[in-house]
């Protein structure tokens, strides 16, 4: 593996020096008590993250980094090691990622060996795995129910399914780019953060996302309850009763939960519990082993769930349906088609913002790209078979059910209907581990690290999500649209501008990792606080909520418009008064990037 030359002894406590090279360990003198002959070379680690917590327990670690013109720290202030992030920065250029090679333990609140950048060589994850990934997410309720909302907004099915797919094919691209930190610096999320709003200050934009993680954890748990009581009425010859609320009761992911009650509610608390466990289970310092074998697994069966489930209905229909027959259920409006589009765009907003929590394993850039470039396509897929499977039903039952899990407990087979309501469980449960709770989870344990763990965390996400009760806004469409999508894809919009404006223009895609970890650093700003974000935040938050003139058009417009007026807002505030005030040791400008004297030597960049 070819790394950039640089500074590779870095100091022990305990003895000589201990340089870590390729995964190689340098000894001197000693390791762990033990002699060893000078310039002996130990086999390679089997466990980085195992060294670096043993390291840090016992106080070999313990450093405070700086050296002239790295941040504001100098090297009098170092610490007895007297080291600058050279002396542990390791960049493979031909991989383009970068590693740390020591941690910052005396940093109790911005540092711990689960959030350390994950080793060059720990990164494994390659294409394949996220686009299983994005096929267990992309085969929900929520994804087949959602063109549904473009026709109640009057869009034809062809529109409907184009727009789903521009939505997400719009969304795909700072999903990618956030992306491409995790993959770079090997870091998640909350870490990647601190770059843009400041190493406390990215608490906020962390506490967002977990909020509507949460909210999103209730929608996608109560899908599951659904689900099962599907099954329980199947199973007890009781789907006369649903046909009978059917066609009487239009908000169909509510009539199981009103006709059965008791059993839906009870299977609501088990579902809970059931994910607890798995959560329990499945800690994060083991990589989540579970929810990885599970999304190998349980991607395939859910993509043959959701076709079996339209080649079900296509071939009684005789493989043609008039499309049309489904239409007209609203009137077409521009502010309606931008309302549908937005809510598209903030459907997985959350992940554009989430995804480095993943691709910190990424093997290569190119691993990240080309398996997460399929996710609009999939989701083009999913709206084409929803579309088509319901102008089926229509044309063989007469009524227009969106609803897949009411679909499956009236008119599939026994057999089938059991597996394909199985599926849509597993597939739920998948986009709800993935998408809404790891990160989220992993937010709020990040806010208080002395006292949580990532499964306390997601203790606290449940009591969150159970307190929101999204699920309310999920049986009615326009109620889903502008009090859920609509109204968080504006907050979204707004701190993912910030986010990617800054790690796109403003850095270039290079970062100074080693002050990511430390409260002297770069990175923190005012007090730990980028002002600038928190400025351009509050303006377009009273931009798109604020009774303002013309207020409809802003709100529909909201994840488009607060992610654009946020970049106009953020960049002249970070050229003409942050970086100046608070990054005085970037030079740069913007149509190149501002980069520290010491990120310039890690990537050989040229000085302006």
């Amino acid at each position: 593996m070819l790394y950039r030359p640089l500074s590779l002894l870095v100091s022990s406590s305990i003895g000589g020096p201990v340089a870590l090279s390729s995964g190689y360990e340098y000894c001197k003198s000693s390791y762990r008590g033990r002699p060893l002959r000078p310039g002996r070379l130990r086999p390679k680690l089997s466990n980085p993250y195992k060294w670096v917590a043993s390291q840090a327990r016992e106080g070999i670690l313990a450093r405070k980094l700086g050296g002239p013109g790295f941040g504001p720290s100098d090297s009098s202030k170092s610490g007895s090691s007297g080291l600058t992030p050279l002396s542990i920065t390791r960049y493979d250029p031909t991989k383009g990622q970068v590693e740390l090679t020591a941690g910052f333990p005396e940093e109790k609140f911005l540092w711990n060996p689960d959030i350390h950048p994950v080793p060059i060589s720990r990164r494994t994850w390659g294409a394949l795995t996220y686009f299983l990934i994005w096929v267990s997410m992309a085969f929900i309720v929520p994804s087949w129910t959602l063109a549904s909302i473009g026709l109640l907004l009057g869009l034809t099915p062809l529109q409907a399914i184009f727009t789903v797919f521009l939505g997400n094919l719009i969304v795909v691209i700072p999903m990618i780019i956030q992306s491409h930190g995790g993959a770079r610096y090997g870091i998640a999320e909350p870490q990647l953060t601190r770059t843009r709003w400041g190493t406390y200050g990215a608490m906020f934009p962390s506490w967002v996302r977990a909020v509507i993680g949460a909210g999103w954890w209730g929608i996608e748990s109560y899908i599951i309850a659904e689900a099962a009581t599907a099954l329980y009425a199947i199973y007890t010859g009781r789907t006369s009763t649903i046909a009978y609320t059917v066609a009487h009761f239009q908000n169909y992911p509510f009539v199981l939960a009103k006709d059965f009650p008791s059993i839906f509610w009870a299977t609501f608390v088990i579902v809970i519990a059931a994910q607890m466990l798995v959560f329990y289970l499945s800690p994060i310092v083991k990589s989540q082993p579970a929810l990885r074998w599970l999304a190998r697994v349980g991607g395939p069966i859910v993509m043959i769930a959701f076709v079996s489930l339209w080649v079900y209905f296509m071939s009684a229909a005789g493989w043609s349906v008039n499309l049309s027959a489904i239409s007209g259920q609203g009137h077409f409006t521009w502010l309606g088609f931008l309302a549908f589009l937005n809510a598209n765009i903030a459907f997985w907003a959350t992940m554009a913002l989430t995804m480095p929590d993943y691709t910190r394993f990424a093997r290569s850039q190119s691993s990240q790209t080309y398996g997460q470039l399929t996710m609009p396509f999939l989701m083009l897929a999913v709206a084409a078979f929803s579309v088509m499977t319901t102008a089926a039903a229509y044309e063989l039952y007469g009524k227009v059910i969106w609803d897949p899990i009411v679909l499956t407990a009236l008119y599939m087979t026994r057999p089938l209907g059991y597996f394909v309501l199985i599926s849509i469980m597993l597939a739920t449960f998948l986009v709800n581990a993935f998408a809404n709770a790891v990160g989220p989870a992993y937010d709020i344990a990040n806010t208080f690290p002395k006292h949580m763990s990532w499964f306390k965390g997601s203790l606290a996400l449940i009591a969150i999500a159970v307190g929101i009760g999204a699920w309310s806004y999920y049986g009615n469409a326009y109620s889903y649209i502008t009090n859920w999508l609509l109204t968080y894809g504006g907050l979204l919009g707004g701190i993912e501008g910030v986010i990617i404006f800054d790690y796109a223009v403003v850095r270039r895609f290079k970062l100074d990792l080693a002050d990511v970890f430390k409260s002297d650093g770069i990175y923190r700003y005012w007090h730990g606080i980028n002002p600038a974000a928190v400025i351009t935040f509050l303006i377009v938050t009273v931009l798109i909520y604020a009774p303002l003139p013309y207020h409809q058009v802003l709100f529909n417009s909201s994840w488009l418009l607060s992610f654009t007026v946020s970049g106009l807002i953020y960049l002249p505030l970070m050229k003409y008064w942050v970086i100046p005030k608070y990054q005085p040791q970037l030079s740069g400008g913007l149509l190149r990037g501002y980069l520290s004297p010491y990120t310039r030597r890690i990537f050989m960049v040229e000085s302006n």
